[in-house]
């Protein structure tokens, strides 16, 4: 049970808060890096915020 919310989509619309999450926890150690636009690199790589809770639910912010 849970929800999975990943930046660029209504519960996270700014992919640039990315940049925050980056500087927290220091994604390059793995060869992970942001682009100019906030993009992953490598192309595949994915973020997303995991809330492991039956209550969790989607929602678009505004």
């Amino acid at each position: 049970r849970g929800s999975r919310y990943s930046f660029g989509y209504p519960a996270c619309p700014a992919v640039e808060d990315q940049d925050k999450v980056q500087d927290l926890l220091e994604w390059q150690r793995i060869g992970v890096v942001l682009s100019e636009e906030s993009m992953l690199v490598p192309e595949q790589s994915t973020a997303a915020l995991v809330v492991h809770h039956p209550e969790a639910k989607y929602f678009a912010a505004r």
